[in-house]
């Protein structure tokens, strides 16, 4: 595939994920005015800056909820793929602590507000705001990353038999089209950076991409990261709450479980895989993974970690005037990347107790 086909595919899947946007606010008045109208809820609303979604927290007396108003440009089918995905979860795995939506007067677990300007029609939901520490704010230990990874299997075991009419979007953060994000680089000024990174795209054609086709796919949640997770650290199942299902989508299976692991990989410098490798275990213990597919893991779980530093790489080109904030934020991801080739690649299958084949 020559660098300018990718170049326009890397486009269009920004465009489809949402990125591409300019910020377009409702204000504080018109999304009261929409609650009370569509839900009967008054209160106190706080917004929450987020990448997408405008976000808010409203309290009305005693309860607390989250409030999301999709963008302009993104399509009500997308918002509703999220909902549906949601929905099934309430109603197949109602023991998963997984946000619940709040339906609106009419019954609706959504409400379409009419567009003057847009492409699309945007989309208001409100659902149950889950108590907890985010577990990005929590220094887990082994047996409470196994519990992490646990609940990342038991929840894509209830979302096996799934599926929407939107499942296959196009998704900037799907590893499935890493491959075709090459052109990234062009983003990337330091050569230690580039040859870094240029490693992980050569291993990933070798090693996942063959796979591809073969590898078990389903809809998965697509951002099982620590600030997606709500941890308890004194509950026995720690996981206290999981939200934002806003990267929900078709696709291998590992890919899922490569987004938990690549938030962990270098976060202690001194063993930087050995973080990400206790979710492995807990998830494992759920969800025994094929061999084969153990092996694609471990350079899936760096591809991802290398995703986000490129991403914000191109972000910081497209927004000059958040630049130097967005590539200080990406910083780490380099250090712990670097941190992580530097380490021998663990061997799944053999340091494992479980049977993956099974």
């Amino acid at each position: 595939m020559n660098v300018s086909t990718d170049s326009e595919f890397i486009d269009a899947v920004a465009s489809e994920s949402g990125l591409l946007a300019k910020q377009s606010q409702l204000a504080d008045s018109t999304v009261l005015e929409l609650l009370e109208q569509s839900y009967g809820l008054k209160g106190m609303l706080v917004r929450i800056p987020t990448e997408k979604d405008e976000t808010f927290r409203l309290r009305d007396g005693e309860e607390t909820y989250l409030v999301k108003v999709s963008p302009p440009d993104e399509d009500p089918v997308i918002v509703q793929l999220q909902t549906a995905c949601m929905e099934h979860l309430e109603a197949t795995a109602p023991e998963l602590p997984v946000q619940r939506l709040v339906r609106s007067l009419d019954g609706e677990p959504q409400v379409l507000l009419p567009a003057p300007v847009g492409p699309f029609d945007r989309v208001l939901r409100v659902m149950r705001f889950m108590p907890g520490e985010l577990l990005a704010h929590h220094g887990a230990s082994a047996g409470q990353l196994q519990l992490v990874g646990s609940s990342l299997a038991r929840l894509g075991l209830a979302l096996q038999d799934f599926d929407h009419a939107r499942a296959e979007r196009l998704l900037l953060w799907d590893l499935k089209h890493f491959h075709r994000m090459r052109p990234l680089l062009d983003y990337v000024d330091e050569q230690h950076k580039r040859s870094l990174a240029e490693d992980i795209f050569d291993r990933f054609d070798e090693t996942v991409v063959p796979l591809l086709d073969t590898l078990t796919s389903q809809v998965v949640h697509g951002d099982f990261s620590p600030f997606n997770i709500l941890v308890d650290p004194d509950s026995p199942d720690f996981v206290a709450g999981i939200i934002d299902f806003g990267d929900a989508v078709r696709t291998p299976v590992i890919f899922d479980l490569s987004v938990t692991m690549a938030n962990l990989l270098g976060t202690d410098p001194s063993s930087p895989w050995e973080h990400a490798l206790h979710v492995v275990d807990g998830y494992q213990s759920i969800r025994p993974l094929p061999v084969q597919e153990l092996e694609a893991l471990i350079i899936s779980a760096q591809a991802r970690l290398l995703l986000r530093a490129l991403i914000t790489a191109w972000r910081a080109n497209q927004l000059p005037q958040r630049r130097d904030y967005l590539l200080s934020h990406s910083k780490p991801d380099w250090d712990r990347l670097a941190a992580t080739a530097a380490a021998p690649a663990p061997k799944l299958p053999s340091t494992h107790t479980l049977n993956p084949t099974h």
